[in-house]
């Protein structure tokens, strides 16, 4: 059977969706500062960009997914990571009066070193899972060198291959206002990268400052997870102050919103609710909703003052959410509140159990009913019993600080 064009293309930007909504929970979870980096930024489908994708190298990135599609999960990872980088390392209001040809060659040839370096992402190392891109500007004659000192070795010394040539980008995309939109952007230098196409937008003071911001918070995230996976040096050194307390209620929401966020890569219009959150999450007809399923544990060893506050934590989980349960339980599912029934069920102030512990009643009720959460949440202390087998999507633990051994899932400690 033929498959008609326009379901082909729909078929291949949500499975690209996918790949992305899984990228960004695997770096949230092994580097957190890139993942959070990568959470903060608008992820755009765009089949007019004439590259695998583009950025403005402040907030927005564009990518082709008909491109895309035919990279490795590894590559297209190396991708998103290297336009996080031209966020970070503000490669368009560093270059001045620079030749802005050789300028978007010197940061490729830079940020790709260090995105190269990057444990279980990067191309090179023993720890190396992914295949290299072809074309990528990636030389090791330039480690160790930021990219103004590699744009005056190419200045002095252009390689042969340096052969720019002007191109008109072409944007279309979906304003939730004004409806379908064409932003054209004449003589932008196609840099050979093998990548992307940065956009000539120059930052402004407020810009800047929200920039740094971000990073600073990335950084302040990731000495929070005690300091896992890859951080550039240089950018340690300039923004840390010390180990913060964990901000546990931000890293509930960065979860969650990583979990909602899946489908804002598509090419339908954008979802009202989202947008002032800084995401562009569309409202496609037909779309599975995200679900959230939160499993709070009312055992006896759990104390009231824990439940209380995982009561209270509830609330805050369930803002925004589209389609939403809440399993209580203790050595069985006691109670099930929909979305719909929530403010109603925290009104009453007691929530049943008191008796042993068990999860795997959870488990099994979400197995026969068939829900596939895109984030599973157990409110719990983790004196449980749990399913000997790991299910197949995001757990994510709330626990208080003492509390007991996960058999696996993310550990966040709540109180």
């Amino acid at each position: 059977m033929t498959i008609p064009a326009a379901n082909g293309a729909n078929i291949i930007a949500e499975n690209e969706a996918r790949r992305i909504s899984m990228l960004r929970m695997q770096l949230l979870e092994s580097h957190p500062f890139w993942g959070y980096l990568l959470m903060q930024v608008r992820l755009i489908q765009s089949n007019t960009i004439g590259s695998i994708a583009a950025t403005d190298c402040i907030r927005n990135i564009f990518y082709d997914p008909e491109k895309t599609s035919k990279l490795s999960i590894g590559q297209l990872g190396f991708i998103l990571v290297h336009e996080i980088g031209h966020m970070v390392y503000e490669s368009g209001s560093r270059k001045k009066g620079r030749d802005l040809y050789l300028w978007n060659v010197a940061t490729d040839y830079a940020i790709n070193r260090i995105v190269s370096e990057i444990p279980r992402l990067g191309i090179r190392g023993k720890e190396n899972l992914y295949d290299p891109i072809p074309g990528i500007l990636l030389d090791k004659k330039y480690d160790g060198m930021i990219a103004e000192t590699i744009y005056e070795t190419l200045a002095k010394n252009p390689p042969d291959f340096l052969n720019a040539k002007k191109i008109t980008i072409k944007l279309e995309y979906e304003d939730e206002s004004e409806g379908k939109k064409t932003l054209e952007l004449p003589g932008v230098m196609d840099h050979g990268g093998g990548i992307d196409i940065h956009l000539p937008v120059n930052l402004s003071e407020e810009e800047k400052e929200e920039l740094y911001s971000r990073i600073q918070a990335a950084v302040n995230h990731w000495q929070a997870c005690d300091k896992r996976g890859n951080i550039p040096g240089d950018i340690e050194r300039s923004f840390s102050a010390g180990k913060p307390k964990v901000d546990w209620k931000r890293l509930l929401r960065i979860y969650v919103s990583s979990a909602l966020t899946k489908d804002d890569y598509s090419l339908a219009r954008p979802n009202k609710r989202w947008l002032g959150h800084g995401f562009i999450v569309p409202g496609i007809t037909g779309e599975e909703v995200p679900l959230i399923v939160v499993a709070l544990d009312t055992s006896g060893s759990m104390s009231q003052k824990q439940i209380s506050n995982a009561v209270n934590e509830v609330r805050g989980i369930a803002e925004g959410v589209a389609d939403f349960r809440l399993l209580v339980c203790d050595h069985k599912v006691q109670e099930i509140v929909t979305l719909e029934g929530l403010e109603d069920w925290i009104k009453k102030g007691k929530a049943k159990g008191g008796g042993g512990t068990s999860h795997i009643p959870v488990f099994n009720y979400m197995k026969q009913q068939k829900l596939v959460p895109d984030l599973f949440i157990g409110l719990t202390d983790l004196f449980s019993e749990f399913p000997k087998t790991r299910p197949n999507f995001p757990v994510l633990w709330g626990t208080p600080h003492d509390h007991g051994k996960a058999p696996w899932g993310k550990i966040l400690e709540i109180s």
